[in-house]
C-alpha cells in the first residue's frame, strides 16, 4: 500500500509533536499511519487505504466503528450542548443501565480513563483500609500512574524469580518509592499469592487483578485461582479490585465476574462500556463507594469531565445493544471457531501456535509452552510473530505489531475478514514452517 500522505503527515507532526503520536502505542516503523474515517470493521487512512481493523480501539470498539445507534445517541447529546462540568439526567439513566448489567455491583461512579479509574480504586482502597501500598500481577498493565506501572511487560533478566518477582518501572520518571513499595505476583498460582500476601498482609491496601489477562494476549484464569484469590483476600483484609477494562462486557453481560463467578470488591471498567467514545467507571459494594465521598479520610473523586454527557449517552447506547446477550454470545462462538482454525493453520504448516481468544479478543503464541502466566506468554517467538503481522499488514489487515499486546474483532466483522485473516495466516506460516524445515 501507498502511504505518502500520512508519511507527509508524519513529518508536519515531528515539527509539533514526539514521535508524531499522541500515544506511544501507536508509533510504528518507519512512520504511523494517519486514518480518516472508518465504519464498522474498517478504516481508511489519509492515502486512501482501505484496511480490516483487528485492533479495535485496543479493544474498546464491540459494535463496530460508527454504530448506528450509538451514533444517534451521541448527536442527540450533542444538540442538547451540553458538555463538561455539569451532571445530567444521563448521569443517572448511564448508571441504572450499567448496574442493570453488572449486578455483582452495588453502585458506580463514572471518569474518563481507565488509569483514572485505577486511581480512585487504589485511593478507596487506602481510604477504607489504611495501608499504603498495592499488590499486582506480574506482566498486568493497569494505566501509566506511578504505583500502577510496575512490572508491565518487565525484562525478565532483571524480574528475579518466578516464585518470587521483583518490581520493576514499566518507563522512566516514575517514583521510585511507588514502584519499590508494590508487591508484584505471577499470574494462576495461588500457592505462591498466598505466601506473598500473607507476609505483606498489614501493608497491602488492594490486589489489583485482570480477571483474565490481556494486555500480554489472553490468558485465561485457572479453575480456582479467582475464587481462590477472593477468599485469600477476604481474610487478609485485602481490597480486591478487578480490572475489567478489557474482559468488561466482552466475556460476558456482566463482565468477566459475572462470567466466572467470582464478585470483587471494587472493579474499573472502560473500552467496550461506550463502543469507544472516553469514558470510564469505578463499582462496587456501596460500603467501598461511599470512601469516594466528601468526608474526613475519604479519597477525592473529581473531574471536569466526569459524566461528559455524549459520553454517556454512547454508554447507554451501547449497554442497550448488550444487554439480551446475543452480541456476547455471537463473539464467544465466533472466537471458538477462529482459534480452532488458527491451530489448525498452525499444525498444517509445521509452526508451533497457540491462539487463545475470548469475546473477540485473540492472541496468537508462537510457542510450545503452556501459556498461563506472562513469563510462559513471554517464551512466544517475536520473529515468527513479525511474519505473521507483516503478511497480515501486506494484505490490509491491521493487527498489533507488538508479540505480547492483543487484537480483536466486533460484532461488525463479518466471516469473510475472519476468513482474510487466516488465509494470510496460512500464508504466512507456511513460509515459516518451510523455512525450518
Amino acid at each position: 500500500m501507498r502511504t505518502d500522505e500520512s508519511r507527509r503527515l508524519y513529518e508536519r507532526a515531528l515539527r509539533y509533536v514526539p514521535t508524531g503520536t499522541h500515544s506511544n502505542s501507536r508509533v510504528r516503523a518507519p512512520h504511523p499511519l494517519y486514518f480518516l474515517r472508518a465504519h464498522g470493521a474498517y478504516l481508511w487512512d489519509a492515502d486512501g487505504n482501505r484496511w480490516t481493523d483487528f485492533v479495535m480501539g485496543n479493544g474498546a470498539v464491540i459494535l463496530g466503528h460508527g454504530d448506528e445507534h450509538v451514533n444517534e445517541r451521541v448527536k442527540e447529546a450533542l444538540d442538547a450542548g451540553l458538555g463538561a462540568g455539569v451532571e445530567s439526567d444521563l448521569s443517572v439513566t448511564a448508571a441504572e443501565a450499567f448496574l442493570r448489567l453488572v449486578t455483582t455491583a452495588e453502585q458506580v461512579r463514572f471518569a474518563n480513563t481507565g488509569t483514572e479509574a485505577m486511581m480512585h480504586a487504589v485511593h478507596a482502597a487506602r481510604a477504607a483500609t489504611g495501608r499504603p501500598a498495592i499488590a499486582k500481577v506480574e506482566g498486568a498493565y493497569h494505566g501509566w500512574w506511578d504505583d500502577v506501572y510496575v512490572s508491565t511487560w518487565p525484562d525478565l533478566a532483571a524480574a528475579g524469580e518466578p516464585s518470587d518477582p521483583r518490581p520493576l518501572p514499566g518507563a522512566g520518571g516514575l517514583s521510585a518509592t511507588a514502584v519499590g513499595s508494590a508487591v508484584v505476583l505471577p499470574f494462576n498460582d495461588l500457592a505462591t499469592a498466598e505466601r506473598i500476601l500473607t507476609a505483606n498482609r498489614d501493608r497491602v491496601a488492594a490486589l489489583l487483578l485482570e480477571p483474565a489477562m490481556i494486555d500480554v494476549g489472553y490468558v485465561p484464569p485457572e479453575p480456582g485461582y479467582l475464587e481462590g484469590l477472593r477468599e485469600l483476600t477476604r481474610r487478609l483484609g485485602i481490597v480486591l479490585v478487578f480490572d475489567e477494562l478489557l474482559t468488561g462486557f466482552r466475556l460476558g453481560t456482566g463482565g468477566a465476574q459475572g462470567r466466572f463467578g467470582v464478585t470483587p470488591d471494587l472493579s474499573i471498567w472502560g473500552k467496550g462500556l461506550a463502543n469507544g467514545f472516553p469514558i470510564a467507571a469505578v463499582a462496587g459494594t456501596r460500603e467501598l463507594m461511599s470512601r469516594t465521598e466528601p468526608g474526613p479520610g475519604n479519597a477525592a473523586f473529581v473531574g471536569t469531565f466526569n459524566g461528559y454527557r455524549p459520553a454517556l449517552a454512547a454508554a447507554v447506547a451501547t449497554l442497550e445493544r448488550l444487554a439480551d446477550g446475543a452480541v456476547i454470545r455471537s463473539l464467544q462462538e465466533r472466537s471458538r471457531r477462529f482459534a480452532e482454525a488458527f491451530e489448525a493453520i498452525g499444525r498444517e504448516a509445521g509452526v508451533p501456535v497457540r491462539l487463545h481468544a475470548a469475546g473477540g479478543h485473540f492472541q496468537p503464541y508462537f510457542t510450545s509452552a503452556v501459556v498461563r502466566d506472562y513469563r510462559s506468554a513471554a517464551t512466544t517467538d517475536a520473529a515468527a510473530y513479525a511474519a505473521w503481522s507483516d503478511a497480515a499488514e501486506a494484505a490490509g489487515l491491521m493487527v498489533p505489531g507488538k508479540p505480547l499486546l492483543h487484537g480483536a474483532f466486533s460484532h461488525a466483522h463479518t466471516d469473510a475478514d475472519l476468513e482474510a485473516l487466516l488465509e494470510a495466516t496460512r500464508e504466512a506460516l507456511l513460509r515459516e514452517g518451510s523455512r525450518h524445515a
